[in-house]
This record gives C-alpha cells, structure tokens and sequence, in this order.
C-alpha cells in the first residue's frame, strides 16, 4: 500500500469520524455517508501539498508546547492585572519582527502562537521578507518592547528547535518559494 493511499484512507477516516460525531448517531447510514462526504472531499477537494523541509524533533515540540503553555499562563495574568488595576488605560502599539523561520507552515504555527498569547495580536505578515507585525498591548516603556521582542525569540528558538534545525534543512520542493523569495527551481 502506498503512502498516498495510506493518507487518504486516514484522512477518509477521520472526516467519516467527525461526520458521524456531528450527527450524533452510530446509524449504519450516517457512518456509510461519512465515508462518501470522506472520500469526495479527499479526492474532488484535495488540499495542496505542503513543502516541508525540516524534520520533526518530538522532545523540542513537547518542550515549545511548555514555553506556550508558560507565556499563556503569564500574559493572561498580566492582561487580568491590566484590566483590574485602576488608573488610564494601557499604551499599545504595532511592534514589526523579522523571523529566521524559513518554512511557510512553521512561519504559520509561530504566527498562531504569537496570536493565541493574550495581549498580541499578529496583523500582517510578510513572508516573503519573514516580518510579521504584532499588536501588542501594554507598551508603556522599552522594558515592555524588549520583553516582547524576548518572548518571541523564545518562541523562534523553539519552533526551529521543533521543526527545521538548520543542520537538517533540505531545500524546498521544486517549484516553491525559499524564505529569501525566490522560486526554487
């Protein structure tokens, strides 16, 4: 069996999965028209192939959930403070931040991560230069800037630990653009 099989056989399995958890009923019927909503959308909606050039480090994405986990806990406490201390509100800003990330889908978990920590806000990318532009809140002094350009070093130190060491990068798929923005031929 090949890998694209196994793939679609997998994909087609879980999407009858989640047909049959939606409709909330084991009925023979609904699983059979899971698996026919399954297959049209794996083989009439295929998604493209996304070029990975890294390799996947289990300890390194257990440890960068850690540090997530770690700056969720502390921003919401900070955010919490923020809300409940009296006095003006908080100054915020658009900081810019030019990333090492050289893959577009570890470029797209790190800027889901810099969104998800209460107080930040990415609201552009540029991907071809890797800058991503982040709203934070609470910008009250360069301490403040400087925490938020650490914080998100931590982050790309980790990512890149995750997922593309430079020691084990390959070049990306034919056809694709390199973080530098040039087409890979």
């Amino acid at each position: 069996m090949t890998r694209d099989l196994v793939r679609k056989l997998a994909a087609t399995a879980w999407l009858a999965a989640i047909w049959v958890l939606l409709w909330g009923d084991l009925a023979p019927g609904t699983i059979l028209a899971g698996i026919l909503v399954g297959l049209g959308v794996v083989y009439l909606l295929p998604l493209p192939r996304i070029p990975i050039g890294g390799t996947f480090h289990p300890l390194s994405f257990i440890i960068l959930n850690l540090v997530i986990a770690g700056l969720l806990v502390r921003a919401t406490i900070e955010v919490s403070w923020l809300v409940l201390k009296p006095g003006a509100p908080p100054r915020s800003a658009i900081l810019k931040r030019r990333v090492g990330i050289r893959s577009d889908l570890v470029l797209t978990l790190l800027v889901d991560a810099l969104s998800l920590i209460p107080g930040s806000l990415v609201v552009q990318v540029d991907k071809v230069q890797r800058v991503v532009f982040v709203h934070v809140l609470d910008v009250r002094d360069k301490k403040a800037v400087t925490k938020f350009h650490r914080d998100t070093d931590l982050l790309e130190k980790w990512f890149v630990r995750a997922f593309e060491r430079p020691d084990e990068w390959r070049d990306a798929i034919p056809g694709s653009v390199t973080a530098r923005g040039r087409l890979h031929q």
